[in-house]
């Protein structure tokens, strides 16, 4: 289990849910503060998730240092978020 803030967690949720459904009812599970991955499976779909978050927002917001700033800031932060997770876990990726 890996534990963030509420804010972070919500940041996840936010866009997990506008990018990849599977990855939102995963990060859903748990507390306000936390995201546990339960299987090899999950873990999985996280990485994969990880490896294409920032790629997918870059492509819906492509101004990185102007008004798309906080946007794709967030999705960097979910990708350390997601190593985090993977590397609290019990199983491999």
């Amino acid at each position: 289990m890996s534990n963030f803030t509420k804010e972070q967690k919500l940041t996840f949720l936010a866009l997990a849910e506008a990018y990849d459904k599977k990855i939102y009812d995963i990060a859903s599970q748990g507390d306000s503060c936390c995201i546990e991955i339960t299987s090899k499976g999950e873990a999985e779909s996280l990485a994969f998730f990880s490896s294409k978050i920032c790629a997918l927002v870059f492509k819906d917001y492509p101004d990185i240092t102007g008004k798309d700033e906080d946007i794709n800031a967030d999705a960097e932060m979910v990708v350390h978020m997601i190593s985090d997770i993977l590397s609290e876990s019990e199983f491999d990726t």
